[in-house]
């Protein structure tokens, strides 16, 4: 109680119009399935983030693999030149 009159909270939501509490309510569920979007997103760039991480662990072992085999290539060449010499 203050001054004499008490304070209600919940006698100042009930006095609200109910078109404004049904506008609420659609808010509320709006927010809830932008909450689930944003949710599956999220999941959506970690699964993309694990692949991503494995597709460039996979190109560094091709290029690792590629310069092995110029550097073979370069030793046969040599040898061949040095064969016709």
């Amino acid at each position: 109680m203050v001054n004499g009159t008490e304070i209600n909270p919940l006698k100042e939501l009930i006095d609200f119009p109910p078109e404004m509490i049904a506008n609420i309510g659609i808010l509320i569920t709006i927010l809830k399935t932008l909450g689930i979007v944003f949710i599956i997103y999220l999941i959506f760039l970690i699964i993309k983030g694990y692949f991503d991480i494995r597709r460039i662990l996979f190109l560094k072992r091709i290029n690792q693999n590629l310069n092995e085999i110029n550097e073979k290539l370069n030793k046969l060449l040599e040898f061949k030149n040095k064969r016709k010499k």
